[in-house]
């Protein structure tokens, strides 16, 4: 593990605390660092993990095993304490073709949901699995939802599960079910034209919740959305938001706080007209910047915008001859009156609170394409060179953060290199974490954990990373896919995914595993 300097030490420290743990408890050098692996195949991810506080954590996945009912499957589950100790086994039969999607704890239970966006037959397609972890007891919930529709956003509230789906029809739809009761509720925005919900918020303090519903007209974007629901799934209450500004659309947005007369609003903005793409391929909306808004009352008080030529940080990452460039761009633009941007495609993050101020966070990727090249011959035996594009996946670049006060000035902002991530499926790398006055963004990639300090408004610092040490001396990760880290509880989290690691000291001199190592932030 590479050493911290002074001044590293002084602002936020990661501590690596390693265990070793299986489905069977398997022991370790007593002095080799320890960790929690299993064995796995990399062509196929087959494990999930869900952290379930200070109670433990859950791993689990399904077996090729037919359950003894018609059209099930078995599923292994193992749970283990905080220290990594192995507390129970179990088996348990969902329906074939569920997909685990989500999970979400209500203090004292932890509740999983496996969703079939595509069944077409009678059995129930969304299955609620409610984990008792001191009884060792599983309690399944069995729903039947519309079908072809994708599962965006799973939560308990108020001892309701809150399942909420977005569709290829753009008539999303929130379904309200009562653990122990039969009858469902289903709240549908009732909005003219296509809608997508883009958020689900509550608020614990306020008690509200809401839905941020992006809605287009004609394919066109015509405006973006909140409603305010109740457990009765009818509207209380609905926001517009209003561009203000001629050219100004909206692309996504997250509600950074809500209570009894005020709401504050956060995303990102384009300067051009968005549509609905028919194309499935799409990789998203390219953004100039982020804007905050604020109503009060049910007036909309101001809207800013920030294009992100204001941030210093991609300044920075801008070589001399590359900012000239954007320089004289931004102002032959200006002179015609346009506003020229950098703009990215970028997933988005929930609003972070840090004091009294809000943090907004995304993850810049583009799509990466290689040519290739294939000669034909033809009747007469003629070479016809046939040239094609093929997708190699995602590319992350980097993350892009702003601090933003509730009379919305920008703070402070500042930018996150992204390294060696490539994926076919999107989804967020990127975690923070807040103490006191900083805050640190944190992402795993090829067997290291990336963290970068921010918070002063001033010089935060490099990237920078420590080496996620492996079980045995004198092992060499070869491959690591899918690494991840999420939170834990109090200042721990779990750093997770795939590894193939040579060691000729070891076995058979090479594994492939799933591993999971506990860490510390103080």
């Amino acid at each position: 593990m590479c050493q911290a300097t002074p001044y590293q030490m002084k602002r936020i420290l990661p501590i690596f605390l390693i265990f070793t743990a299986c489905f069977h408890v398997s022991s370790a050098q007593q002095n080799n660092p320890l960790r929690l692996e299993l064995n796995a195949n990399l062509d196929m991810e087959s494990y999930n993990l869900v952290p379930c506080g200070e109670e433990g954590l859950l791993v689990f996945y399904e077996s090729p095993d037919k359950g003894s009912e018609p059209d099930t499957y078995i599923w292994h589950f193992a749970f283990y304490d905080k220290l990594f100790r192995q507390k129970w086994l179990a088996d348990t039969a969902l329906i074939s073709g569920v997909k685990f999607s989500g999970y979400d704890r209500d203090g004292t239970n932890t509740y999983l949901v496996f969703h079939d966006a595509g069944k077409q037959k009678t059995l129930p397609n969304l299955q609620v699995l409610k984990v008792d972890y001191e009884l060792n007891r599983f309690e399944i919930l069995n729903y039947r939802v519309r079908e072809k529709a994708d599962l965006m956003d799973f939560r308990i509230v108020d001892q309701h599960v809150l399942a909420t789906f977005n569709n290829e029809s753009f008539e999303p739809f929130m379904i309200f079910l009562k653990p122990g009761q039969e009858e469902t509720k289903e709240f549908v925005p009732d909005i003219e034209g296509m809608n997508l919900i883009q958020q689900v918020y509550d608020s614990e303090e306020s008690g509200k919740l809401m839905l941020v519903v992006d809605n287009y007209i004609e394919k066109r974007q015509n405006a973006i959305y909140v409603i305010e629901t109740g457990m009765n799934a009818e509207a209380i209450k609905t926001y517009r938001i209003n561009p203000a500004l001629e050219n100004k659309v909206i692309n996504e947005a997250r509600i950074a706080g809500a209570d009894r007369d005020t709401l504050i609003i956060m995303g990102t903005y384009s300067n051009f007209a968005s549509r609905v793409s028919e194309n499935t391929d799409e990789t998203g909306q390219e953004n100039t910047g982020y804007f905050i808004s604020k109503f009060i009352d049910d007036k909309e008080v101001f809207i800013n915008y920030y294009n992100f030529l204001e941030f210093e940080e991609m300044y920075r990452a801008l070589n001399s001859n590359a900012l000239s460039e954007v320089n004289r761009k931004a102002q032959k633009h200006k002179k015609r009156g346009e506003e020229f941007s950098l703009d990215y495609t970028l997933l988005l993050h929930d609003v972070i609170p840090f004091g009294k101020d809000f943090v907004l966070l995304a993850e810049a990727y583009y799509p990466e394409y290689r040519t290739v090249t294939n000669m034909y011959y033809d009747y007469y035996g003629r070479p016809i060179p046939q040239t094609y594009t093929v997708f190699d996946g995602y590319h992350y670049t980097s993350g892009v953060a702003a601090a933003f006060s509730a009379d919305g000035s920008l703070v402070w902002d500042d930018g996150i290199d992204i390294h060696d991530i490539m994926t076919f499926d999107l989804d967020k790398y990127l975690s923070a974490y807040v103490s006191g006055d900083e805050i640190a963004f944190f992402y795993s990639s090829t067997n290291h954990l990336y963290y970068k300090i921010a918070g002063h408004g001033e010089d935060n610092g490099p990237l920078q990373h420590v080496v996620i040490e492996s079980k045995y001396r004198g092992d060499k990760v070869m491959e690591d896919l899918g690494s991840k880290i999420s939170h834990w509880y109090g200042n721990y989290f779990l750093c997770y995914g795939y590894q193939k690691i040579r060691n000729n000291r070891v076995g058979e001199g090479k594994r492939t595993v799933f591993y999971i190592s506990k860490m510390a932030f103080n």
